[in-house]
């Protein structure tokens, strides 16, 4: 039988009433107890990483989580976190890239419903994340209502529905159905992560963030100030969520020369779009081309998740120009399509 290690952090499958709402109350090995069946899946120890709404986990847990995974999970087939939905697909997808490479099953799952309310959706979604957790596949993944999705496709979509996660601009990597896992990916099961390159022969990298970086939506009418202050405030890493396929206004309010002295400064500006899907075209319209021209990099079609846990991630790695615009255009995990 194998051995899967469950990391608890706390969220809405862990939460119990109170008279200011759901708080996370309910341990790991108090959840797993209540669910007979994954006795009959695998060898379970829990271990108590946090019990906070995943409103509050921030980089510090991604970084304590990662840790845990890195240090206690090698004694392990593979790992099942526990998780609030809010931010799950922000944890996924840092895990993603701070586990670098992933050579093991890394599960994130919780629910829409408190464990011990009637109707919750714990209970299946729990067995289907140490199902897939005990397949052997490694990657990070969130498995929730049947589906499996790569941690940097992933993004909560709904706050009530049980089918709260969709995988954006590629198909789940997986589904459930009558208790078996069918893989999408033909490499899964091969050591290979959804990018088809062996775990053996990539980097590892040490798991350091640096969150100091900043996000701004743009909006019709947006002045040039904003960025201004932002630029001036220190950080070391600015995204911009642009229209469309990425255009950013030079014209009235035109902040193309405040983008111009942010690069100048050695701040790494990531390009995203508005848009939930198909992602990033700079080369298409002036209003993207101008800003490429600055040096502008462009997140491609990456969800904002994994791309503002994969600038940290970069930013905590090196300060060098030209290896954050490297390591923005390589793909690890998937996390972007790659033009073939």
């Amino acid at each position: 039988m194998k051995k899967i290690l469950i990391l608890s952090t706390g969220g809405t499958i862990a939460s119990v009433p109170t008279e200011d709402g759901l708080v996370p109350a309910l341990t790991g090995k108090q959840m797993t107890e209540r669910i007979p069946e994954l006795g009959r899946l695998a060898a379970l120890e829990c271990h108590t990483i946090c019990n906070l709404d995943s409103t509050n986990v921030q980089p510090e847990e991604w970084i304590q989580i990662a840790e845990e995974v890195r240090k206690e999970g090698i004694s392990y087939d593979g790992v099942v976190i526990l998780h609030g939905t809010d931010t799950m697909a922000y944890t996924a997808a840092a895990l993603s890239f701070l586990l670098q490479p992933v050579k093991k099953p890394v599960i994130l799952t919780g629910s829409q419903i408190a464990m011990e309310e009637e109707g919750s959706d714990a209970i299946s979604n729990l067995i289907q994340a140490v199902q897939t957790a005990v397949s052997g596949v490694p990657g990070v993944f969130i498995v929730f209502a049947g589906k499996i999705i790569k941690g940097v496709r992933a993004k909560k979509m709904c706050t009530r529905e049980l089918e709260a996660f969709h995988s954006m601009n590629e198909e789940p990597a997986g589904r459930i159905e009558n208790g078996q896992i069918i893989w999408r990916f033909e490499e899964c099961g091969k050591n290979t992560v959804g990018d088809g390159i062996p775990t053996s022969q990539k980097t590892d990298y040490e798991i350091k963030l640096n969150p100091n970086i900043a996000l701004i939506k743009l909006y019709p009418g947006i002045e040039e100030k904003l960025l201004h202050a932002v630029i001036e405030a220190g950080y070391e890493g600015i995204i911009l969520e642009a229209f469309g396929c990425g255009g950013i206004p030079n014209y009235r309010r035109n902040l193309l020369p405040e983008l111009e002295r942010a690069i100048q400064k050695g701040i790494a500006v990531v390009v995203t779009t508005q848009c939930e899907y198909n992602g990033v075209n700079l080369d298409l319209y002036e209003v993207g081309v101008l800003a490429k021209k600055l040096g502008v990099l462009s997140a491609k079609d990456m969800t904002i998740e994994a791309l503002t846990t994969k600038l940290m991630w970069v930013l905590g790695q090196t300060k060098d120009r030209g290896k954050i615009e490297e390591m923005m255009n390589t793909c690890y995990e998937g996390e972007f399509t790659v033009e073939r």
